[in-house]
């Protein structure tokens, strides 16, 4: 029970504490009232209990010690004074008695009895009690004596047959036996109240404990649900007010969950449309951007292409008619090379201003793919590297127009093959992930920078020397590969290179 009381001083929140001290205060002063009130009410009949106790021996005594003192005093016989004092100590509460004349004058004056030996009753002897005598009637006097015990001071008029006041008793009685009853009941009332306040306690401590650990466990929900822990519940224990409180916690909690559950949809569907909004604005700046050169290339095919094809005539027959050894024939042929380059960049620019619409058939990526690498294996610029493939083991088809998407492969491969200069590897797969066709070229040459990888499907931008690349092959790979539906990015390439890689839908 010791542990069980320790333990249940020990509460986890101030609310446990404030209650059992709040209420353990109010018990301990309504015990601390009750026990004043019970204790003058008591203390009151007790003594009203003597007072009426000591007037109705005073009136049945009084008579008794008239007829044994026979006018005498003291009486001559030793024998009735020792019966006298019997008599008169059946009352244990009984200190001492006196004789008293009319006048005043004691007239006998007893020893004190043997129950209070140690009582000093001299200032007594001394005492004027002329005017309690003149009254006639019994009178009750309350003293206090120096060592705080009590007596009661009684006296009790005798009268004659012709209704004369004869004589009077006084007697002493002490308040000892009340005194010590109410000691007595004060030291029950004590241990009744620790009894009480122990128990009380007790009660108020399983209350607290009761009343706590609910609240307790919705504080550390509510900080479960401050870390964002939406999946916190708290069980219900009771019907009551925390019971209702711990299930609208729960409704909270659920509700925010489900708040936030929508508030995370509603964001990924605002990032995938804010994604889609910028792919959006992307196609539509490289729209432009075509748009612009198509442009541009209509106005320069017509206005550079015809003069640069005459000067190219002209300088062709002018190099035929030269002699080998004519100083003159280098400028010719730097001339003829410069034409031929003007001509690939009109090419180019007319390819973007061209649609490329198409034919859209059944195409047939793992033929298309081995076709062009075959028509490419025996070109100069592929007799020295190192052309792996890697096909799928199933037939993988898309829809599309086979000569555009051969001119993508076909443009892929030969970037490659130019950067690596004759020595190296490049390596093309084709596989099926998640209903794309997947094709990868990858090289051993020097890869394209990050901040570049985008930046190569511009055109007129281009990772080679100056003379070898145009910086349109990309950008119309790009463009011929979006109008079948697909994507092509740049990344690294396990071979330490540039992997360029194009991804389209698959066809049923």
């Amino acid at each position: 029970m010791g542990e069980f009381f320790q333990e249940s001083f020990v509460l986890r929140t101030g609310l446990g504490k404030k209650l059992l001290l709040y209420t353990g205060g109010i018990v301990a002063l309504l015990l601390v009232v009750t026990f004043m009130v019970l204790e003058r009410n008591q203390g009151q009949a007790w003594e009203d209990y003597l007072l009426n106790q000591s007037l109705s021996f005073a009136r049945l005594a009084t008579p008794e010690l008239l007829k044994r003192f026979r006018g005498s005093f003291p009486p001559d016989e030793p024998a009735d004074i020792a019966n006298m004092h019997e008599f008169l100590g059946l009352n244990r509460d009984l200190v001492q008695f006196s004789l008293v004349s009319a006048s005043g004058r004691r007239l006998y004056l007893s020893n004190v009895f043997e129950d209070f030996p140690a009582l000093n009753l001299r200032p007594f002897d001394s005492e004027d009690l002329s005017a309690r005598l003149a009254a006639e009637r019994t009178t009750m006097i309350t003293h206090k004596l120096p060592d705080g015990r009590r007596l009661l001071d009684l006296i009790e008029p005798a009268f004659g047959p012709t209704g004369q006041q004869v004589v009077s008793v006084r007697y002493l009685i002490s308040y000892d036996s009340i005194d010590a009853r109410m000691q007595e009941s004060r030291k029950h009332f004590v241990m009744i109240a620790i009894v009480a306040l122990f128990g009380c306690l007790v009660m108020v401590s399983l209350v607290a404990r009761r009343i706590t650990r609910p609240i307790a466990s919705l504080t550390d929900g509510a900080r479960s649900l401050a870390r964002g822990e939406l999946e916190t519940r708290i069980v219900a224990e009771s019907r009551d007010e925390l019971g209702t409180l711990a299930q609208a916690f729960n409704d909270m909690a659920e509700s925010l969950a489900i708040n936030r559950a929508e508030l995370t949809r509603k964001n990924e569907a605002l990032s995938t449309a804010n994604e889609h909004m910028q792919s959006m604005q992307e196609q539509l700046l490289r729209s432009e951007r075509l748009a612009a050169i198509g442009q541009l290339a209509a106005g320069v095919s017509h206005e550079i292409d015809n003069p640069v094809g005459i000067i190219l005539g002209h300088a062709e027959l002018l190099l035929e008619d030269m002699k080998e050894d004519d100083p003159l024939r280098d400028d010719v042929a730097a001339i003829i090379d410069e034409c031929r380059r003007c001509k690939r960049i009109t090419g180019g620019l007319l390819g973007f201003a061209r649609s490329p619409e198409g034919h859209h058939d059944r195409v047939d990526l793992n033929q298309l793919i081995e076709e062009t690498v075959a028509s490419l294996r025996p070109q100069m610029l592929f007799k020295e590297l190192e052309l792996k493939t890697d096909y799928s083991s199933e037939d993988l088809y898309v829809t599309g127009d086979a000569d555009q998407l051969r001119q993508v492969m076909i443009n892929i491969l030969l970037n490659a093959a130019q950067v690596l200069r004759g020595s190296g590897q490049i390596h093309v797969s084709l596989k099926d992930e998640s209903g794309y066709a997947l094709i990868h070229v990858d090289d051993s040459g020097p890869g394209i920078p990050e901040t570049d990888r985008e930046k190569v499907f511009q055109p007129f931008f281009s990772t080679k020397a100056r003379g070898e690349g145009t910086g349109l092959g990309l950008p119309l790979c790009r463009k011929l590969v979006e109008a079948q539906g697909g994507e092509i990015y740049v990344h690294q390439a396990p071979l330490g290179g540039a992997r360029l890689s194009v991804s389209l839908l698959l066809s049923d």
